[in-house]
């Protein structure tokens, strides 16, 4: 919560090796990673203060990722201050040149324990001082040629001589460092975000640019996340095009950038706020919209430079950006009175052919990893008619393919007393012949309550039979303790359910590789669930423990525990090709999509199999025969 404009006396402080900040558990990540940030914008590479090699140290040794939010009360009274006195102590003159007092016994463990690196954890860019990423090899010799002889006039311990030399072994050859690289950017996303620049304008402030004309600049948007987040996301670019502001397809050709945030997992939160970071630094005016700051109203402290919109105010983006234009800063993180924005603004879409349709907003469960709730709120729906006039408008615009959006569809009506399996016999009956629905993502528990009309609704030649349906893991002890109000068992039946009716329905489900607290007995169920049900596709993720929720109360796994399950997890489902079924079968496609890099048309089967033809424009929007000559996990041609 340090803001910008201090944290200059944060880094003078401890240079003065007079840290202040050990005293508050709040000196973590964010606020050693900004400073760092700070330092090195402050001055050249020769004359950065201490802090810059120092902090960047005590995090690449002791807090890498994201561990720094799981530590305890009481580890943090007890290591934090003593660790932090002792890096600044040591470390910070290794690139300081600073003379060092001679430390008392417990500093020295400190500064052995400063240094302690568990393996995969260890940021080597961050050990000589580099960038991430960095690739020229010169200069990796050269950083690591100051690191030692500094080092050594500095009387570091022999630890950190060995790290130093681990880190010029993986860096210094572009195999080594790629393969590093490449697992180190799947741990960065939760670090990208910790480094805010300092705001490019004061709030209320007048840039140069603020007397360009309200709609007239150009406006770069990124939307994250699900099909609920990417239809608001057309929603708000239709707005913000009919108001007359022109859309651009790149931050550096934009005035004012709209980050549409996600926040259902960390690397997507994480790279949200990596855009607002990346835009402001480019003197952007940014805009941040979605469930990251509608779940998170202390943002607007922590990026007093960025507009931010709540996303049941969509609705209100146009007014948002056109202060934002101006030079000031808007926060409109109310949630609005009657929950949901109309379904007939105008709308940018992203796929011409495809419509996406919200049906309902928010959630019915309370799980322990999800901030989802936080952001949405509980079921607000739409109603029936509401959803069909909009159907029916956009099949008027020439659309032949309706998707439905929904955090929990199972939980649709639920407010308004109606039921999934109405709207889709409904949707259905109204729909003119050519048009698909595809049902969107459901949790178990509701969704039972209706099967016999969704099973009815999906058997019906305009209704994909789709079903995607997350299980999150095949252990019950583990469902408990998500709060998921369903057994193993539960799961079961509902597939049996749905395949006896359906045979070849298209089953897509969600798993959670490392919960805390699941055992290597809880994976093997998990394990067993999945080839017991062989699903179309999985969606497979991490764990990563959401600020707010229980479960980043619990205790963590290792990472290197949940690395192995997400990729043992990954590799069966990437070799498990239900498609081969279809080979040498001919198969009615319905196709609204193309792919112009590989010069093919999309379509697909009554079934949901994707199928890619070579290109032929005319057949978009239209339905044909076609054999299948062959079949990969992803596809069929």
């Amino acid at each position: 919560s340090v803001q910008a404009d201090s944290l200059q006396k944060h880094v003078a402080t401890a240079v003065a090796h007079r840290p202040q900040l050990g005293h508050n558990r709040g000196c973590d990540v964010r606020v050693l990673r900004a400073a760092s940030c700070i330092s090195m914008q402050a001055s050249p590479c020769s004359t950065r203060p201490a802090y810059l090699f120092q902090c960047n140290a005590w995090i690449a040794s002791n807090y890498h990722g994201t561990q720094t939010q799981h530590f305890s009360r009481r580890r943090r009274r007890a290591s934090g201050y003593f660790l932090l006195r002792a890096s600044c102590a040591a470390l910070a003159a290794i690139f300081g040149g600073a003379r060092v007092p001679s430390p008392k016994a417990h500093r020295r463990k400190a500064i052995r324990r400063c240094l302690r690196v568990e393996g995969s954890g260890t940021d080597y860019y961050g050990l000589l001082g580099l960038p991430r990423f960095t690739s020229d090899g010169q200069a990796i010799e050269e950083a690591y040629t100051n690191a030692v002889s500094l080092a050594q006039s500095t009387e570091a311990p022999e630890q950190f001589f060995e790290l130093l030399k681990e880190a010029r072994c993986i860096l210094a050859t572009s195999d080594s460092r790629e393969s590093y690289d490449s697992e180190l950017r799947g741990d960065q996303a939760a670090l990208l975000a910790a480094a805010a620049p300092a705001p490019p304008f004061p709030r209320g402030q007048l840039t140069t640019e603020a007397s360009a004309l309200p709609g007239q600049q150009r406006v770069y948007m990124r939307t994250f996340g699900c099909q609920h987040n990417q239809s608001d996301g057309e929603y708000m670019l239709g707005q913000l095009q009919d108001y007359g502001y022109k859309l651009v397809d790149t931050l550096d050709d934009c005035d004012i950038c709209v980050v549409n945030s996600c926040t259902v997992k960390t690397p997507s939160e994480s790279r949200g706020l990596h855009l607002v970071n990346e835009a402001s630094s480019l003197q952007k005016k940014v805009v941040l919209t979605g469930c990251v700051p509608s779940g998170d109203k202390s943002l607007a402290r922590k990026f007093p430079h960025v507009s931010m919109l709540h996303v049941t105010q969509l609705d209100r983006i146009v007014d948002v950006v056109e202060e934002t234009g101006k030079g000031h800063t808007v926060t409109l993180l109310d949630k609005k009175a009657d929950g949901l924005p109309s379904l007939a603004l105008p709308k940018v879409r992203q796929d011409a052919l495809t419509e996406i349709i919200t049906i309902n907003a928010g959630c019915l469960n309370g799980c322990t990893y999800c901030k989802t709730r936080l952001a949405r709120g509980t079921v607000v729906s739409y109603p029936i008619d509401t959803i069909i006039d909009r159907a029916l408008q956009a099949v008027g615009e020439g659309i032949c393919h309706i998707e439905l959006a929904s955090e929990d569809m199972g939980a649709y009506g639920a407010d308004i007393g109606s039921n999934i399996g109405e709207l889709l016999l409904r949707l259905s009956d109204a729909l003119p012949p050519g048009v698909m629905v595809r049902t969107g993502m459901t949790n178990p528990p509701h969704v039972m309550r209706h099967l016999d009309q969704v099973i009815e609704a999906l058997q019906r030649p305009n209704v994909y039979s789709f079903m995607h349906i997350p299980v999150q893991s095949g252990s019950d002890a583990v469902l408990k303790a998500m709060r998921r109000e369903y057994t193993v068992g539960d799961f079961l039946h509902l597939v049996d359910r749905l395949r006896s009716a359906i045979p070849d329905i298209y089953l897509l489900t969600d798993i959670i590789c490392g919960f805390p607290g699941e055992t290597d007995a809880d994976w093997g169920e998990t394990m067993d669930l999945v080839r017991t049900c062989n699903f179309h596709g999985i969606y497979s993720s991490r764990f990563f423990a959401r600020e707010g929720t229980p479960a980043a109360k619990m205790k963590q796994l290792p990472h290197k525990v949940t690395k192995q399950r997400y990729q043992e997890l990954h590799a069966f489902a990437s070799s498990s090709n239900r498609n081969q079924r279809l080979l040498g079968c001919t198969e009615q496609v319905w196709f609204a999509g193309t792919d112009a890099g590989k010069c093919q048309t999309l379509g697909r089967t009554k079934t949901f199999a994707k199928v890619v033809v070579a290109r032929d424009d005319s057949l978009l929007g239209r339905s044909a025969m076609v054999e299948i000559t062959s079949a990969s996990v992803q596809h069929v041609e």
